[in-house]
């Protein structure tokens, strides 16, 4: 699979003017990057199209959509002209109140799926409870041929909802953060590699730019010395990555986890003296 990694520098936005001012230099950004030759996928941060923060998230009267504004219907021209998928990071309006919601884009610029962040985080830097309702269903879809599954940030640190998505037959996760450096940063890489390497799947984690963010990490299925992981560092950075099949076929047959699992441990007896 071909994929454009995008991890900008994401300005101040308390309205939706300035909001599709960043758009619209967004668009020209990742059009120019695609200029040669377009990827079956462009990934894009969580939240992509607002700050993270509660100054932000005090304006999403004026900067939520509900995938039939103009946030929606920017990303669907751009997912059309390049003949590629777009996952991008808004705050959707539902039925169910509003919600840090990744959005995929179809190449044919019609939606091809949204999944809801599941668990808001409420600690450190970060204040979403107050602002967003959390989702209540998975999202995992073909793209070019892969597996392809979606959490968001705080999600990683919930194994089970890993193990589902690998019981799914994901082979790429697309992990969207918004991690500063609270206590949570440090962390956040090693919980990346265990997920990626007991599930043996492709993970991208993917945040935005910036001295308190960045360090975005794809992670391969086997981190070993051949296999290592790449941190994207700090500054604005727009990552072209090509993923193998042969590396999960791999990483499986050195480490044959599916086969030594045991799916018995729910019911095995603590030991008495």
């Amino acid at each position: 699979m071909e994929l454009l990694a995008c991890q900008p520098v994401i300005p101040a936005i308390r309205c939706r003017g300035d909001q599709l001012a960043w758009l619209r230099h967004l668009t020209r950004e990742i059009e120019a990057r695609c200029e040669a030759n377009s990827p079956d996928l462009i990934v894009l941060p969580e939240l992509t199209t607002l700050e993270y923060g509660s100054s932000a998230f005090a304006c999403l009267r004026d900067l939520d959509d509900d995938l039939q504004g103009p946030v929606y219907e920017r990303f669907s021209e751009l997912a059309r002209r390049l003949g590629s998928t777009i996952a991008y990071g808004t705050a959707r309006r539902g039925e169910q109140g509003r919600h840090i919601s990744q959005v995929l884009v179809g190449p044919d610029g019609a939606l091809a799926g949204v999944y809801d962040k599941l668990h808001c985080a409420q600690f450190g830097a970060s204040a979403e409870a107050a602002h967003f309702t959390p989702g209540e269903s998975l999202l995992v879809l073909d793209i070019a041929g892969w597996r392809v599954g979606v959490m968001i940030c705080y999600d990683l640190r919930f194994p089970e909802l890993a193990r589902r998505l690998a019981a799914e037959g994901v082979e790429l996760v697309l992990h969207p953060v918004a991690f500063t450096r609270d206590f949570s940063f440090a962390s956040w890489h090693a919980f990346v590699t265990a997920r990626a390497m007991e599930n043996q799947q492709w993970w991208l984690s993917l945040n935005r730019a910036g001295e308190a963010w960045g360090h975005s990490l794809l992670c391969p299925p086997l981190v070993d010395e051949a296999h290592p992981v790449m941190d994207f560092g700090p500054e604005e950075r727009w990552q072209r990555l090509t993923l193998s099949n042969a590396a999960l076929a791999e990483a499986r047959e050195q480490l044959p986890l599916s086969r030594d699992r045991r799916d018995d441990l729910a019911g095995l007896p603590l030991w008495q003296p």
